[in-house]
């Protein structure tokens, strides 16, 4: 609780804990200086009556005149305020005169017991009493033994401590005021430093502190303003080098997209110069070896361009292959699915590899630039399961409904070693790279999950229709 309190209040709290514990202990040491001063002055009051009784009575005393001894002390008793009684004894210690009227207090007569003289203090039904015994001619002819009560000196004790009280607490109030306002000029600047703090916590680093005094809390002032400044210094430079990152990185995106358009025109243009020109002319150069195999004689010869027909042929069919692995003309005639089905059936015929297919596109053709990606994807994922994955059995799943397209290539290899983007890009590992650099050009999510025995791919990509209001079909849930 007291950790969790306000520091205005701890140190109201400290202050008022420590006037309290000064004025108490105050209070307690006035209160018996007080008392003992009382006290001392009413023995030495007792002290003087007694000496003045026995000068008067010493006389009587001798003279038996107990007459003239109750007068003097009825008097005297009935003049002095703080007077409770008077008690006259002869040099025995019997009692021969007092002010009780016909008989004394029981024990008050053995409270001397043994002739002790001096001061005594004890407690009686009307509260504390002090009893002085003073000797009348040296103790040789009696005592006088003078009771002096405490209830006036009391009274006024308490009249004098009510006084002290009431100063005490005014000049508590007081100091507690200014306590307070003393408190309210140390924490209010520290206030103004919090809530300018948290202004700068939230990035307004334009917030400023007025500087008081040139005291610490004036110093911290100028260094939090000194600080502020230096961190909207900071943040304008940041600024300006995110906005210089940002267009970096969207010159970066735009040159990546053109290379990638680049490059898939090139090999357009190279596929149909493979399809329309090479290939024209190796099926013409089979023409004429065919003319010249029924033209020539002799086995030999004819052998020869039997060997040489099959090369040509084996060179056409390579040639066909490596057109149709640029640019596959099924992907712009029929559609990703079709072009993804041929491309796996290639695939396992060339490697051996199960590949299961499942392709759920709701019945439409997705847009070219997305189908592009997605084939591409698929054949990088496909050539690195071949190359690297030594797997088993691999699944492909096409999915496309709603705003989304998903691809997941999942196979059973070894797995793939490290996650680190940079360092697969910095040591010429492309292929992974690429197909995170495809998706995110399209403002899709590429996700790599490996583990010795699975390797899952997952591509989710925003989904385009050639038939731009074509939105029907089920949805589907990323894996």
């Amino acid at each position: 609780m007291w950790k969790q309190s306000s520091l205005y209040y701890k140190i109201n709290g400290i202050i008022m804990g420590i006037l309290l514990l000064f004025s108490l202990s105050s209070w307690m040491l006035i209160k018996s200086t007080v008392m003992d001063l009382l006290g001392h002055q009413l023995e030495k009051r007792g002290q003087e009556l007694g000496r003045y009784i026995a000068a008067l009575v010493a006389d009587d005393v001798l003279l038996d005149n107990y007459y003239n001894i109750h007068e003097l002390i009825n008097k005297t008793r009935s003049r002095v305020e703080d007077l409770r009684y008077i008690l006259i004894t002869d040099h025995n210690g019997r009692v021969i005169a007092h002010t009780f009227g016909r008989s004394l207090p029981r024990g008050l007569s053995q409270l001397r017991s043994g002739g002790r003289e001096g001061i005594i203090r004890f407690d009686s039904n009307e509260g504390f009493i002090r009893e002085i015994m003073v000797p009348i001619e040296n103790g040789n002819v009696g005592y006088v033994r003078v009771g002096m009560s405490e209830k006036s000196t009391r009274e006024l004790l308490g009249r004098t401590t009510r006084r002290i009280l009431l100063g005490i607490v005014l000049a508590c109030s007081l100091a507690v005021l200014l306590a307070t306002r003393l408190t309210s000029v140390i924490i209010n600047p520290i206030y103004r430093l919090v809530k300018a703090a948290r202004e700068i916590g939230r990035g307004q680093f334009a917030v400023r502190v007025p500087v008081g005094a040139q005291d610490e809390v004036g110093l911290l002032a100028a260094a939090f303003n000194e600080m502020a400044a230096g961190l909207q210094q900071k943040a304008k430079e940041n600024n300006l080098l995110l906005a210089e990152l940002r267009r970096k990185e969207a010159m970066r995106t735009y040159l990546i997209q053109r290379l990638f358009t680049v490059q898939e025109e090139e090999r357009r243009r190279i596929s149909r110069e493979l399809h329309d020109e090479t290939s024209q002319s190796i099926t013409s150069v089979l023409a004429y070896l065919k003319v010249l195999q029924l033209q020539v004689a002799g086995a030999e010869a004819g052998a020869l361009l039997v060997k040489v027909r099959d090369i040509v042929l084996h060179l056409l069919a390579n040639v066909k292959k490596i057109a149709v692995e640029l640019r596959p003309p099924v992907l712009d005639d029929h559609g990703i699915v079709v072009a993804m089905q041929k491309y796996i059936d290639s695939f396992v015929e060339q490697h051996a590899v199960p590949v299961t297919f499942t392709a759920r596109v709701a019945g439409r053709s997705l847009d070219n630039q997305t189908s592009l990606a997605l084939y591409r994807i698929l054949q990088e994922g496909l050539t690195n399961v071949a190359r690297h994955a030594r797997a088993s059995a691999v699944e492909v799943l096409l999915l496309a409904g709603g705003e989304r397209v998903l691809l997941v290539i999942y196979d059973d290899g070894c797995g793939i070693a490290g996650r680190d983007w940079e360092a697969w890009r910095e040591k010429n590992h492309l292929g992974l790279y690429g197909m995170k650099e495809r998706a995110e050009l399209l403002g899709g999510l590429f996700y790599l999950c490996s583990a010795p025995g699975e390797t899952v791919i997952t591509v989710i990509l925003p989904l385009g229709w050639s038939d731009e209001h074509a939105r029907t079909g089920p949805g589907f849930a990323g894996r």
